[in-house]
């Protein structure tokens, strides 16, 4: 058998790629959209991300190589480049030192981020959003103005968007007014205000179309309908928010797509409506 303990976990997906089992080139493809965060996953996990059975997984690291699971786990850990940037090849100054770690730190968030996000979920929920009676917008503390920017610009092409809490008031105040038809949109990141999780809970129980925006970890996100996580990359003072800022400009972009294909289904409706008078 020839030596491959110097092929990457890539490279040794690849060159078997296109002569795999379906249900095995289907992990296969997972594994390379999604490398970088395989060495997070037991088996088990990500059979169920990759919606394949556990002896899939199982199959596939044989064939690539491997004498189990941990030892592919243990190469993709040590493959990883979650974390850094392209080389400098020069000495860099103080100065440049500061601007290329900011942008590191900026490019991790935004890495990790679009590598967990569902593009099934996402257009879900901007179809939702985009056809809801009402859309809330919540964020408490530092999520407050997280949630009032994601405000502002979808209030500007879609009608019965509301920011809350409003001053000196509480989400519980108006449970009463939050239907089942309506869209809540959750801004939950770090530092992230205490009593959130038991208010997810009430929530969930007034109106089932939440989208979530959270930095938590998977295991511990609340189960709501669409959760789109938002990496944090390294824990910092201040709050470095690009991975955020991202996120919601592709949702609000998403948003007003799919209105937009709305509205071209009205119109065709009172187009085709209209025709039959004639």
């Amino acid at each position: 058998m020839p030596d491959t303990s110097n092929i990457s976990f890539l490279e040794r997906v690849r060159a078997i790629l296109s002569d795999l089992p379906a249900s095995e080139r289907r992990l296969a493809q997972f594994t390379l959209d999604f490398s970088g965060d395989l060495s997070s996953y037991n088996a088990s996990e990500l059979a169920s991300l990759a919606q394949v059975s556990n002896a899939t997984v199982t199959r596939l690291i044989r064939r690539l190589e491997y004498a189990n699971y941990e030892a592919a786990r243990k190469q993709i850990r040590s493959e990883r480049t979650d974390d850094s940037f392209t080389p400098v090849n020069s000495p860099l100054s103080p100065g440049e030192t500061t601007l290329h770690s900011h942008l590191q730190e900026s490019y991790s968030k935004l890495g990790n981020t679009y590598r967990h996000l569902s593009q099934s979920a996402l257009l879900e929920a901007s179809q939702a959003i985009s056809r809801a009676r009402q859309v809330w917008l919540i964020g408490l503390q530092a999520n407050y103005f997280l949630a009032g920017h994601f405000h502002w610009h979808l209030s500007k092409f879609l009608p019965g968007v509301r920011l809350i809490p409003g001053a000196g008031q509480t989400v519980s105040e108006y449970l009463t007014d939050i239907q089942h038809q309506d869209v809540l949109i959750i801004f939950d990141l770090h530092p992230r205000a205490s009593p959130m999780p038991e208010l997810i809970q009430h929530l969930e129980a007034r109106c089932a179309d939440i989208v979530l925006i959270t930095d938590q970890d998977y295991k511990q996100r609340p189960k709501t309908r669409w959760s789109l996580p938002c990496q944090p990359g390294r824990e910092q003072l201040p709050d470095n928010s690009v991975a955020v800022a991202s996120l919601s400009h592709l949702l609000l972009s998403e948003v007003l797509k799919a209105r937009g294909a709305d509205r071209r289904d009205e119109s065709a409706q009172e187009l085709a409506a209209a025709e039959a008078l004639f």
